[in-house]
């Protein structure tokens, strides 16, 4: 926050839109050196190679030679990505496929770090290099303006992942600052802080203790309360971040798109992924899922696109066999809906009347909360037991299970249940944070000032880095 800040005073104190756009770009930089040390030599060459070729695109007709210059942009941000993120995942599942058909082969394993914010801006990038090729965009009218879009700092660790045709043509207008941008970005700035360090933080606390094993409490119940904290957590932790960035981009005059709606009320799993993670889910859709055929070459064809689709979705999230587990459970969820929907099934949900939208939600959220365990848990085995306690409904010792985890984690259920009730008031109320915004100064400051005092009196004592840092 306090660069933040040293950051807005400067863009006060310059007039001019070059230099403004120039000092975002040099602290941009600062700041992911100082988060990523060496990897700034990484996002540099990303930033220089894109540029150039996606000029080198733009004033190419022939389609084989912009074909090729895509394909170098396309193998060596892989490439790169591919290096830093999966090489060490490749070699021990090497290792651990030889070994299990009796063969001793020792492959040397790479003490790699993946660079902090790479699967963001590589992808960032590619969608800039694709639109170019398909003539969707023009290219950026300078280095500068190129390096601004991949390296704004609001976004540039954990996203929302940002198009270059939503974020270059902001770049045309000099930096204003208005009061209701600071108003609305500070709101937004806020609640994400509350989000992440007053519910996340509090919460991963009853999460880690249990799913440290999973198995030390028999029965469903635990099971159940993990999973409802984890997803609650992994909400509150990606999208206060998600709220912070965008925040903070409003308050220097700049719109990032909306990364999460209110997903724990999709009343389907197709429309939970256009609710969570919308960045990166349309990301998927238009550069994955739609040049791979999407739904136009036939039934079968358009039930591997989506298999393929979140499987490598999963993968992007993290180097290990949960995340391919996580990716091919959610693209089986996605087929399984779209089947039922084509044939038919969905419609029995209408027998319930009124009742059939809290159904849908519930069904819904009951298999994304069992894929929560598959995203969290990294063992085979806690991920197997696990997911035969959730959906077994064991109820050995329910009552003094749940006895002994409140009393163990009482802060931690606190603010779960806490947050649930604030969730459904801002789902029914969904300008609140709008209204709150709009507001007169002294009713505005009063919201500042009590979230002022949650942080201060109810951040967890060991705060946690944000969980999708790793990705």
């Amino acid at each position: 926050m306090y660069f933040s800040i040293f950051v807005f005073c400067g863009i006060l104190i310059l007039k001019s839109r070059r230099y403004q756009h120039l000092l975002l770009l040099l602290a941009s930089l600062f700041f992911y050196t100082y988060s990523a040390g060496w990897a700034l030599g990484l996002l540099l060459f990303s930033i220089i190679m894109d540029y150039h070729l996606a000029k080198l695109m733009s004033t190419k007709e022939d389609s084989r030679i912009r074909k090729r210059y895509l394909i170098a942009s396309l193998l060596i941000n892989l490439g790169i990505l591919g290096f830093f993120k999966y090489a060490n995942f490749i070699t021990l599942s090497f290792q651990s496929l030889t070994s299990f058909f009796g063969l001793n082969v020792s492959v040397p394993v790479l003490d790699i770090i993946l660079p902090i914010g790479i699967s963001f801006y590589t992808f960032q990038t590619l969608s800039y290099t694709i639109d170019v090729y398909r003539k969707k965009l023009e290219p950026a009218s300078s280095l500068r303006d190129f390096a601004l879009f991949v390296s704004f700092f609001p976004q540039l660790v954990a996203g929302p992942i940002v198009r270059a045709a939503d974020f270059l043509p902001q770049l045309k207008n000099k930096i204003i600052i208005l009061p209701e941008n600071i108003k609305a970005g500070l709101t937004l700035v806020a609640w994400g802080l509350v989000k992440k360090m007053v519910f996340a933080d509090n919460i991963a606390i009853f999460a880690n203790g249990l799913f440290t094993d999973p198995a030390q409490y028999p029965g469903s119940l635990p099971i159940w309360l993990g999973a409802l904290a984890f997803g609650i957590q992994i909400y509150c932790d990606f999208s206060g971040y998600s709220d912070i960035a965008i925040g903070l981009a409003r308050i220097f005059g700049f719109t990032l798109q909306l990364n999460f709606d209110k997903p724990y009320f999709a009343k389907n799993i197709t429309e939970f992924w256009k609710r969570w993670h919308i960045s990166l889910s349309s990301w998927l859709r238009d550069y994955l899922y739609i040049p791979l055929g999407g739904n136009r070459k036939g039934k079968a064809r358009t039930y591997i696109n989506l298999m393929v689709t979140m499987i490598l979705g999963g993968l992007w999230h993290g180097a290990s066999w949960n995340f391919v587990l996580w990716g091919f459970y959610q693209g089986s969820l996605l087929s399984i809906h779209r089947l039922f929907e084509k044939s038919g099934i969905t419609r029995i949900i209408d027998l319930f009347g009124r009742a059939k939208k809290y159904i849908s939600v519930i069904l819904t959220q009951y298999f994304v909360f069992l894929g929560w365990l598959l995203f969290r848990l990294y063992d085979s085995s806690g991920i197997g037991y696990a997911v035969v306690k959730y959906l077994s409904f064991d109820f050995t010792g329910a009552g003094s299970i749940f006895s002994e985890l409140i009393s163990k984690y009482e802060l931690s259920f606190i603010f779960l249940f806490l947050f649930i009730l604030i969730h459904i008031y801002l789902f029914f109320n969904k300008k609140f944070l709008e209204k709150i915004a709009e507001k007169e100064n002294f009713y505005w400051g009063l919201y500042i000032f009590v979230v002022c005092l949650s942080l201060y009196f109810f951040s967890a004592p060991e705060g946690a880095q944000f969980i999708y840092f790793r990705f």
